[in-house]
């Protein structure tokens, strides 16, 4: 046993022992006991001793060949502590630390004169001096690391390091788990562990020179500070448990943007256990972080994409750019052999896949690079931009195949529709017509009424297919942003009268004969249009507007061929027109209400949208055109089923011109 002082002897009976012990010297007093308590209690001393101590033999054989102990301690004695550290000065070989500003703080503390001491001999070319692996991060940093610039430490850093600060030279090996506050007013370590033993030497030296070596120099990072400027680095992380780490660490940091790109089903179904699925939804709902991700199509991605939909912040839609999160997928041709986040624009993480068929992400991963550097990280974000452009643009052409199926079943139908009456009524007039040419047998008699309801028929028809043309070019106009407006000054309410006159006069006729042939038109009119309130506002009250007429007669016109295409006899529509504030801005409200049907509860929630019917006729497309059309002139637009459960109110808001500034 080493450091043994004084001696004692103990037996079954009794117990002695010396008070003080020098070498060749009789002793002068002795301490002696029978009492039973005090020799059971030796006899544990001893055998506490006799446990911890080596046979003399193995010890003689150490001293007799020079051959090094194997020892490894956990001190926690301050003193001790101290003289060990003190002990560091003695041997001739180079110090490698690695620890973090916390204890970069207490060395300076506490042992900054073991360091100059080394430091002097290092310049007299008795040491090899010290080097120094910490993270340089602020300007107390920054005053830190120059104190021991100044006394020739070199000092490289490195932004991840490990979880244990350690110390080491060819001889021992000392390590402190504990995390060191560089706030807090510390002047002690309270334990420290210890080991002479070359495994631990040899395996954290190899630790060491591969931070220092993608470390970047101390006084660079201290200038990048001292001006102001973001530290530019490449952390290249071998050990996949240190990329994990690091990993969740810069998505829990994430301030605005989190862009992550993964390149195959399993990487997204391996870190959704390592927790960065969590790890966003934080970042979403607690520091509203836009996140968008880019993953592989597949089923079991599909599955866990589902159950993520059902939070408020997940979305899996190309055209919904309010959510937090956004996921799109990228066509298996594009995928990539890394996974590849940046956050915030700012840092980047690229962690390559080694074996996909793991299970585990510490299995799968290699190397990863981690970087700040500003042109680096722009690349990654640059690539990143250009694949979800991509998938948008795929969705659109997907988007436009299904459309462009839709219009040729739904417009193949309207066009069959008015075009067999035609060529069939055609036919008949020129069969009448050839009986009654030269030379075919007399006495053919001409209904003149009959003749005309023919080409009645002909007519109607053929603005049908006029109407579906229009539409046609309207649809193209809105989808290539060129719909244009021609507008002038109007008063809306004496608008709204001349309309209703126009579509009396030039429509009504068309409807009537389309549904009621029989029922007077004067009467239908007078029984079913009720737009007395428009009437009822005087001259004084204005309903200036700044319109295109023939774009909002379209509007109108529209809104009620709807409301009588839904409505029977005896079902009142009605019209008015109102003024509105709306944010300091003056609006007409105008109205459409009828008794009628309804809309379907299925066709409600996409109304406006293109190819939106649940008639056998129609194309779906006329209120979609009068959406665009009234947002085209700063307006909204919108319907729904009446309270009552009879009919629905169409509604729509034009804004209305100052008077004072006519």
């Amino acid at each position: 046993m080493d450091n043994a002082k004084g001696g004692m002897a103990v037996s079954e009976m009794e117990y002695i022992a010396t008070a003080n012990l020098q070498e060749a010297k009789p002793v002068p007093h002795l301490i002696h006991s029978n009492v039973k308590e005090i020799v059971e209690q030796q006899q544990l001393v001893f055998e506490s001793l006799w446990v911890n101590a080596i046979p003399a033999t193995q010890r003689m054989r150490e001293i007799e060949e020079g051959i090094r102990r194997t020892e490894i301690k956990v001190l926690d004695d301050a003193e001790n502590i101290h003289k060990n550290i003190e002990s560091l000065g003695k041997s001739s070989d180079e110090i490698l630390v690695c620890s973090d500003t916390g204890l970069l703080k207490i060395v300076h503390n506490c042992f900054f004169d073991v360091y100059q001491e080394i430091m002097d001999k290092y310049e007299r070319g008795h040491h090899s001096g010290v080097r120094w692996v910490t993270h340089i991060s602020c300007r107390e940093d920054v005053g830190l690391a120059k104190l021991f610039l100044d006394i020739g430490v070199k000092i490289r850093s490195v932004r991840n390091l490990p979880p244990l600060n350690f110390l080491l030279n060819n001889r021992i090996f000392f390590s402190n788990a504990e995390p060191i506050d560089r706030k807090e007013e510390r002047k002690t370590i309270n334990s420290l562990f210890t080991s002479n033993d070359d495994l631990y030497i040899n395996q954290y030296k190899t630790v060491f020179e591969e931070l220092w070596k993608n470390g970047i120099d101390a006084k660079d990072a201290i200038e990048d500070i001292e001006r102001g400027l973001d530290t530019e680095m490449v952390d290249i992380i071998s050990r996949s448990s240190n990329a994990g780490n690091t990993y969740l660490d810069l998505l829990n940091s994430a301030n605005k943007e989190i862009m992550l790109m993964l390149p195959t089903t399993n990487a997204f179904l391996r870190q959704n256990k390592l927790g960065v699925i969590d790890a966003i939804t934080r970042a979403a709902t607690c520091r509203s972080v836009k996140v968008r991700m880019l993953i592989p199509k597949s089923e079991k991605t599909a599955e866990l994409i589902d159950s993520l939909e059902k939070h408020k912040y997940f979305i899996n839609n190309a055209n919904n750019n309010s959510s937090n999160v956004q996921i799109r997928y990228i066509h298996t041709s594009i995928e990539t052999g890394s996974t590849i986040l940046m956050v915030d624009r700012k840092v980047s993480l690229v962690m390559e896949l080694k074996d996909d068929t793991k299970e585990t992400f510490h299995e799968a991963i290699g190397l990863s690079t981690y970087s700040n550097s500003k042109a680096g990280v722009l690349s990654y974000v640059s690539i990143f931009e250009n694949l979800w452009e991509q998938t948008e643009l795929y969705q659109q052409l997907k988007k436009g195949e299904i459309l462009q199926k839709d219009f040729i079943h739904i417009a193949a139908h309207e066009l069959r529709n008015p075009i067999q009456p035609i060529l069939a009524i055609s036919e008949i007039l020129k069969s009448i017509i050839i009986q009654i040419e030269p030379g075919s047998p007399q006495g053919v008699l001409i209904n003149k009424n009959q003749i005309i309801g023919y080409i009645d028929t002909i007519i109607r028809n053929t603005k049908k297919l006029m109407s579906l043309t229009t539409n046609v070019l309207d649809i193209t106009r809105i989808e290539t942003n060129s719909l244009s407006l021609h507008k002038e000054a109007i008063d809306l309410r004496l608008f709204l009268l001349e309309h209703m006159m126009d579509y009396e006069k030039h429509v009504m006729n068309d409807i009537e004969r389309a549904y009621r042939r029989h029922l007077d038109n004067e009467e239908r009119y007078n029984s079913r249009l009720d737009f007395s309130q428009l009437n009822k506002h005087g001259s004084y009250d204005s309903f200036l507007a700044e319109v295109d007429r023939s774009r909002v007669s379209q509007v109108i016109s529209n809104l009620w061929d709807n409301a009588f295409k839904f409505t029977n006899e005896g079902e009142m529509i009605k019209m008015e027109i109102k003024r509105e504030a709306i944010n300091c801005q003056k609006y007409a409200v105008i109205t459409i209400k009828d008794n009628g049907r309804g809309i379907h509860t299925e066709i409600l929630p996409k109304l406006f949208n293109k190819f939106a019917t649940k008639s056998e006729k129609g194309t779906g497309l006329g209120l979609f055109i009068c959406k665009n059309i009234v947002e085209a002139h700063g307006g909204r637009i919108w319907a729904k089923n009446n309270d009552d459960g009879n009919g629905a109110t169409f509604s729509f808001i034009l804004p209305l011109m100052d008077p004072k500034n006519d």
